[in-house]
């Protein structure tokens, strides 16, 4: 039986729990590579299902991290950021 702590520290790790507040904001990007050894099939298939296009960026290879010296791919991640440095959303 897991602790109370544990299972909190492992619920608040888990971008799912912010499923809703992720959605909603259409300034999250999120750039990972699909041999990445973190990433389970069923987390990338999360990615896809809750992100749209325009917001998710999929590289096929690089590991965790590890296409980060590739021109091209730091092209593409400026590229995915361009545009948020306008001020930050109005908060309710």
């Amino acid at each position: 039986m897991a602790s109370p702590v544990a299972d909190a520290l492992e619920k608040a790790g888990d971008l799912r729990t912010y499923d809703a507040g992720l959605r909603a904001n259409p300034r999250v990007r999120v750039i990972v590579n699909q041999n990445d050894f973190l990433l389970a099939d069923e987390d990338l298939a999360w990615l896809r299902a809750t992100f749209a296009p325009e917001q998710l960026t999929v590289f096929a290879q690089g590991g965790h991290l590890g296409n980060l010296f590739n021109p091209g791919v730091q092209k593409t991640i400026l590229g995915a950021l361009a545009g948020l440095k306008s001020s930050p959303p109005k908060s309710d």
